[in-house]
């Protein structure tokens, strides 16, 4: 089978799980609003303006992280992005049950004696930042990863993913470090859609705007 079968199929199957999920639960998939929580928010909500040079500092400690990530350097995470003046630093991961707070866990959640992952790469998008305090900030941003860990069996597949981030940031002598880093998934349903909307070919406006206004009705009933 070609890659581009391969493609298809996996788009026929997503798009089947996604309607048996909406059907369970119900989930909007109109283009003008989405139903949270018995309320009705607009689909697209963009970020008020940051404060520029905020916004360029905490850019530049994200660009770092993404870097050191991408090198497959992570060991450098703990002393070039995190505050090791932070006595209870805290690490949310969405794969993880509980939040890790404090070095001692963290530490060895970043520097297991065995580390099981063959490659990982990382991105971020969407950056928004505002002062929480003097000295302290927030940020809200996406990010996506790839993952490839060291197994034989079917986990050994790389796979992708993606979340909303929020981090916090305090500044120091030596310029802004994380002591706080969220992961936020989405829920189930709503990560289908979000998924489904992904997987849709980057030709999609193109390809639309041949077909919007062509009469699609069966030639036989035109007569």
């Amino acid at each position: 089978m070609s890659k581009s079968s391969d493609t298809e199929v996996n788009r026929r199957e997503l798009m089947t799980r996604l309607a048996a999920v909406m059907l369970l639960t119900g989930a909007s998939t109109g283009s003008e609003s989405v139903q949270a929580g018995g309320h009705t928010m607009p689909r697209d909500v963009g970020y008020p303006p940051s404060d520029p040079e905020l916004f360029k500092a905490i850019d530049a400690v994200l660009s770092k992280t993404e870097s050191i990530w991408n090198a497959q350097e992570w060991w450098r995470l703990p002393t070039e992005i995190w505050d090791r003046e932070d006595p209870t630093p805290i690490y949310v991961a969405e794969e993880l049950y509980n939040v890790m707070v404090g070095w001692d866990i963290l530490d060895r959640y970043i520097f297991p004696p065995t580390k099981n992952m063959a490659a990982f790469r990382w991105g971020y998008s969407n950056l928004f930042v505002k002062y929480l305090a003097p000295g302290v900030a927030l940020a809200l941003y996406d990010h996506w990863f790839e993952i490839k860990v060291r197994d034989t069996g079917p986990m050994s597949t790389p796979r992708h993913g993606f979340d909303r981030v929020l981090s916090i940031y305090n500044l120091r002598d030596d310029g802004w470090r994380q002591s706080l880093y969220a992961q936020c998934p989405l829920g189930p349903d709503t990560y289908a859609r979000r998924m489904a909307e992904k997987l849709v070919g980057d030709d999609w406006d193109e390809f639309y705007n041949e077909v919007k206004n062509k009469d699609l009705r069966d030639p036989r009933l035109k007569k």
